[in-house]
């Protein structure tokens, strides 16, 4: 109807300009001229579209109406010809009792405009036409830009009429009709797809759910994702807005990426379909579906599919969780910076349940350094006051998410950029961040844009139905481009594998530290080094301590590689002694780890690592950690987790759980009892198609919890080191050696190849 409908329109236009000569502008005359057309956006309330206001009907059921939503709307009339304007009058809808907002703008080509009428209000006593005299205008083309009325957001115009002088037009038979663009906001549709009301060629989105059973959660592409593609569990248009709704749930699968949490959400893919593009390059390198920072070396420029760049949004929260861990109930990741390993930014909202608004604050998860958080719209914290400027939930706010290189004498400064606009707009702009020691800047990094609802809540007692629920109304991520050329990357090469002697099976070593040295002095004994902390090993005639009271500190040994042949199991056994002293809610905060040397010599010593200096000797060792909860408020929840290191530069091993991916979780829920005397295992098996990773704990021969998870298709095999970490404030009060309740105290270690 729109094609049928602006033809008519084009041809009765050119018919007057081509036959007739055109306005005079110093004719005498005041008469009314025909208005040929009325038209606006398409987002017109139903049955009161734009020609409504020039078919000379009064009744106030004939009117145009288009809700403004705090941003103006347009109705443009079309005079036919360019004319002498003299006059503009409007009946108002409701015109008697309230007063609207305005201006008017005229064209002659209908491309420039210019101010005729400046911002005023109606005189609100009449239903009749209201004249608004102006000085003597050439125009063809009149736009009002009307801003709502006295008492809502809505634009109604009963019937428009335009004086002067000019050349005669003839009025269309038929009307010329705006095509409607749905019942929903934003031109949106709500009978459409989300695919058929956004363009989403340039993502993929990622849900919780498993409909495979590959035990992840499953992942759906650009081609699939733009032609259609809906699950009325997690991803669909809403009825009501025609908004792309992300709905979570704490239940469900999870990404194979380092997480505890599930997501529906979107990830920018700068390929748009062309998946002969790999959606990432192994080792980290840019890419034709990635993009870079501006302060990237030129070769990585060269090599990406953008510099820089800026996601905008428009969006309400509906739902938030409302149970389970403090830290954790009513926050929702709704859009993201994602790097190789780590985040720029994840932009949260938060609203807790005692509270009427919610907060936004983000962030900012750099390569080298520690995490930064920064509150923009009220507070992150776990038992804030209602932040009285804060969001509603199902209030329609927009943000612009924005990475931009800055230049400083002969440096390029990454700056981060937030802007929070609302609904009045109004706006929140954060401080810049600078980026500049964040790690981001170097070869190997690249970026995507994420935006939908990721759950920032694990805890929830009733994961099925406590969940978080966000509708986007517009989105959309900009770059600028890519140079065209620039010189070579320089990616790293792997190193060389060592040749690892098959592992015989026997006990490689078991450690009672009897004689009170952490070096291999008896026969059987091993050597132990520490991890982070100079001062986290104390020693005494059996019993290895692990000083961790007020710190996170971490021991480990290293022994003769073992390369496992099919059906061998590695298996490490360690009993230990809990402090008087046991922290409270220290999720995953005792962890255990296997990992293969890769020939590091510089491994056989003690070497010390934290967030502000992380260690490269620790990057990318290949291996596996156990983990266990410690305290948790809900001791139901408290499990085994197991997870892979992957190829990182966190540089700390077992101090983070960055750069490691998640691969599951379970066990009977168990909890740690002070001055108590436990036994834990890990033992990772080599089976023809991957590993199997298997953890336990037990006290006085009773087993609380096990757990095992199978890595398929696992190349790890090669193993040379065993590590231990407890987190800060987990097990003792105090990180002093040679005091009480100080850590853990080990008795015993065993490592053994089970055939």
């Amino acid at each position: 109807m729109r094609n049928s409908n602006w033809i008519v329109m084009g041809a009765c236009v050119a018919s007057v300009i081509g036959t007739q000569a055109m306005a005079n502008a110093a004719c005498d005359a005041n008469e009314s001229l025909t208005i040929i057309s009325a038209t606006d956006d398409g987002l017109y309330e139903e049955t009161h579209g734009p020609e409504n206001a020039i078919d000379g009907n009064f009744d106030p059921d004939s009117r145009w109406s288009n809700q403004g939503l705090g941003t103006p709307k347009t109705l443009l009339l079309d005079l036919g010809a360019e004319q002498t304007l003299k006059s503009l009058s409007i009946a108002w809808y409701k015109g008697d009792s309230r007063k609207s907002e305005f201006s008017v703008e005229t064209s002659r080509d209908g491309t420039e405009f210019a101010e005729l009428v400046a911002s005023r209000q109606s005189g609100g006593t009449s239903l009749e036409l209201e004249p608004y005299e102006v000085a003597a205008t050439q125009a063809q083309f009149i736009r009002i830009n009307a801003n709502g009325n006295e008492s809502n957001d809505w634009n109604s115009i009963v019937e428009v009429a335009a004086s002067g002088c000019g050349v005669p037009v003839e009025k269309p038979d038929q009307p010329v009709l705006t095509e409607r663009k749905g019942a929903g906001l934003f031109g949106l549709d709500p009978e459409r797809t989300p695919g058929e009301n956004f363009d989403l060629l340039g993502w993929y989105i990622t849900t919780p759910a498993d409909d495979d059973g590959d035990g992840k959660s499953d992942s759906v592409y650009e081609n699939e994702l733009a032609a259609g593609w809906t699950d009325p569990r997690f991803f669909y248009t809403d009825p009501a807005t025609g908004g792309m709704v992300f709905r979570v749930t704490p239940a469900g699968a999870k990404t194979s990426a380092n997480t505890s949490y599930t997501r529906t959400e979107l990830r920018g893919m700068l390929r748009r379909g062309d998946y002969g593009i790999e959606t990432r390059v192994e080792g980290g390198y840019p890419n034709k579906n990635n993009w870079v920072f501006s302060s990237a070396p030129a070769s990585a420029q060269a090599a990406s599919a953008g510099v820089d760049g800026k996601m905008t949004a428009t969006l309400s929260v509906n739902q938030v969780t409302r149970q389970g861990k403090a830290y954790q109930v009513g926050r929702v990741v709704i859009g993201q910076i994602h790097a190789k390993n780590d985040e720029p930014i994840r932009l949260y909202y938060r609203k807790l349940p005692q509270n009427k608004f919610g907060s936004l604050y983000f962030a900012h998860d750099p390569e080298i350094g520690k995490e930064v958080w920064v509150d923009v719209i009220g507070s992150r914290g776990d038992r804030i006051d209602n932040p009285d400027d804060g969001i509603a939930l199902d209030e329609i706010f927009s943000y612009e998410i924005e990475v931009k290189g800055e230049k400083e004498g002969d440096q390029i400064i990454p700056m981060l950029h937030l802007k929070i606009i609302r609904d009045d707009g109004s706006e929140t702009v954060a401080e810049p961040f600078d980026m500049r020691e964040s790690g981001f800047s170097v070869e190997d990094e690249f970026m995507f844009f994420k935006a939908g609802a990721y759950s920032g809540n694990n805890t929830s007692p009733e994961p099925e139905t406590d969940f978080d629920r966000v509708i986007f109304y517009k989105l959309d991520a900009t770059h600028d481009p890519a140079p065209t050329d620039g010189p070579a990357m320089e990616m790293k090469a792997k190193a060389a594998p060592v040749e690892i002697a098959p592992a015989v099976p026997g006990v490689i070593f078991e450690d009672d530290f009897a004689d009170g040295s952490r070096d291999a002095g008896g026969e059987t004994d091993s050597n132990w080094w520490t991890t982070s902390s100079s001062s986290a090993i104390e020693i005494a005639p059996g019993a290895l301590g692990l000083v961790s009271g007020g710190s996170g500190r971490g021991i480990r040994t290293t022994f003769a590689p073992q390369a496992l042949a099919d059906g061998q199991t590695l298996q490490a056994s360690f009993e230990f002694t809990t402090p008087e002293s046991i922290g409270t809610d220290r999720d995953s905060a005792f962890r255990i780890g296997f990992y293969d040397k890769q020939g590091r010599a510089e491994l056989e010593g003690d070497l010390s690592a934290s967030s502000k200096s992380p260690n490269p000797l620790y990057d990318g060792l290949p291996g596996y950690m156990i983990d266990f909860d410690i305290g948790l408020a809900n001791p139901d929840a408290a499990n085994i987790d197991i997870r892979k290191h992957k190829d990182d530069t966190h540089g700390r091993l077992l101090g983070t759980t960055k750069g490691y991916e998640r691969l599951g979780s379970g066990g009977a829920p168990y909890a740690f009892e002070p001055g108590t005397t436990y036994t834990g295992v890990m033992s990772v098996k080599k089976l023809a198609n991957g590993i199997e990773i298997s953890g336990s704990l037990s006290t006085g021969g009773e087993v609380l919890t096990e757990f095992s998870q199978f890595d398929e298709g696992s190349d790890v095999n090669n193993f040379g080191m065993l590590a231990f970490h407890v987190n800060s404030k987990t097990f003792g009060t105090s990180k002093k050696a040679d005091t009480p309740d100080n850590g853990l105290d080990f008795s015993n270690v065993r490592l053994e190849v089970l055939p």
